[in-house]
């Protein structure tokens, strides 16, 4: 896929001057997480800003923020790539997060306010309704607006920085989309909207399922 048809699968991303950089980085984390943009492919900073038809400056914020969550690799005046997929790395990711995200569930569902469980039981909703909908993808969301919902904004951050790895791993791997089914998201995303302790049940059975696969350097999971 070109950078202008992935630029195109936004049609309301850029409209907004205002949120040009967020928009930048949003279809560029969308790109990288689908594999769009495949790991190891190499990112210009003149192809980007032709194809996205924006300055330079956002491209670079973009890329920087890319870099932090480690979804791109740079090497100053060398090159900028697309990072890696890589099993003990992302061993590293899911054995953390299988430590802080059954932890999280455990200590915030009763944080969670009336707006937070309304989205969340749209995203089943709509899991349950349109078969196009990808469990993947409402997995990111279930997992982002569960985070937006907690008071325990350190612990919150924390997933945040490892989540666009493990989403990438889920979607880009066999293993992934099979532990991240259809009816394990419904059930998770069920039951986090309801406030109900299965969640973490659900969590712990997705992330053991990939850990199996891989050997997480940090903790276990599940």
């Amino acid at each position: 896929m070109t950078l202008e048809e992935l630029r195109a699968r936004f049609p309301s991303l850029a409209a907004d001057r205002r949120l040009l950089r967020n928009d930048v980085y949003a279809i560029l984390l969308a790109g990288i997480v689908a594999g769009d943009l495949a790991p190891g492919e190499r990112l210009k900073d003149a192809e980007l800003t032709e194809a996205l038809r924006v300055s330079r400056t956002p491209v670079r914020e973009a890329m920087s923020r890319l870099s932090q969550v480690g979804l791109i690799h740079t090497a100053p005046n060398r090159y900028t790539l697309v990072a890696p997929m890589d099993d003990a790395e992302t061993g590293s990711v899911i054995g953390v997060l299988g430590l802080l995200l059954p932890a999280a569930i455990r200590r915030s569902l009763d944080d969670l306010d009336v707006d937070t469980e309304l989205e969340l039981t749209v995203i089943a909703e709509r899991l349950e309704r349109e078969s196009v909908f990808s469990p993947i993808d409402a997995l990111q969301r279930t997992t982002s607006a569960f985070l937006d919902g907690i008071r325990d904004r350190v612990l919150a951050e924390t997933i945040e920085t490892l989540l666009p790895r493990f989403v990438r791993y889920v979607a880009l791997s066999e293993v992934g989309a099979a532990a991240a089914s259809r009816d394990r998201v419904l059930a998770l995303t069920r039951a986090l909207a309801a406030s109900d302790e299965s969640a973490i049940e659900v969590m712990e059975q997705i992330l053991s399922d990939l850990a199996a696969t891989l050997t997480p350097a940090v903790g276990g999971a599940g």
